[in-house]
C-alpha cells in the first residue's frame, strides 16, 4: 500500500501546475444615445436611453442603469436665502464622508453662466462606495445633488471602465441641465 501511494505521488508531480490568475468579467458599456427627461420637476436634462428614470416624491429620483448595476440617486431642494449655504455645505460634507475608504478625491468646478448651472463634481479614487458625486445650483431657486452607486463590491480596479463611463454620464447630465422657472 505504501509503495502504491509513493508511485502515485511520483507520477502525479510530473506536470507543472500554474494556477490561473484572478480575472474579471468583460463589461459591455452601452452606446451614448441620449433622450430628454420629461417630468413636472423644475429641471430637465438629457440621460442615456438605456437608463430608466424612477421618480420619487419631491422631485427626487433614481436614474438606473440596469445592465451596469448602477444608479444615480438624485435629490432636489428648493433654495431660499436661508438654506443655500447649508445645502452647499451638506454637498461637500456628504462627498467627503467617503474619504474614509477613498484613496483620494478630485473636485471639478461646474460653471455654466448661460444656463445658470454652478456646482462641483467629485471623483473619488479607491474602493469607496461611490465614485462620482455632484451638486449643482442656480444659487437662487434650485439645488440638485446626485450620487452614483453600484450594486457590487466596490473594487476600483474591476469597476474602472464603469466608473469612467458613469462619470461621463453625470457630466453629460450636468452639461445638459436646464432649470425650469
Amino acid at each position: 500500500m505504501l509503495f502504491f501511494l509513493a508511485a502515485i505521488l511520483a507520477f502525479a508531480c510530473k506536470n507543472d501546475y500554474t494556477p490561473k490568475p484572478k480575472g474579471y468579467f468583460r463589461i459591455e458599456l452601452p452606446e451614448k444615445e441620449y433622450q430628454s427627461l420629461e417630468t413636472d420637476c423644475p429641471f430637465s436634462f438629457e440621460y442615456n436611453k438605456v437608463a430608466q428614470w424612477l421618480p420619487k416624491k419631491n422631485c427626487w429620483g433614481n436614474l438606473k442603469y440596469p445592465n451596469l448595476r448602477a444608479t444615480v440617486q438624485m435629490t432636489y431642494k428648493a433654495v431660499n436665502d436661508s438654506n443655500i449655504n447649508r445645502l452647499i455645505a451638506d454637498g461637500h460634507r456628504l462627498a467627503y464622508e467617503h474619504t474614509v475608504k477613498a484613496a483620494g478625491i478630485e473636485e471639478n468646478l461646474i460653471y455654466d453662466d448661460s444656463a445658470r448651472v454652478y456646482g462641483l463634481m467629485y471623483r473619488l479614487q479607491g474602493d469607496a462606495a461611490t465614485s462620482t458625486q455632484f451638486f449643482v445650483t442656480d444659487s437662487s431657486r434650485h439645488f440638485l445633488r446626485g450620487v452614483v452607486y453600484f450594486y457590487a463590491i466596490p473594487n476600483a480596479d474591476s469597476l474602472r471602465p464603469v466608473n469612467d463611463f458613469m462619470a461621463d454620464e453625470v457630466l453629460h447630465l450636468v452639461n445638459t441641465l436646464e432649470w425650469q422657472n
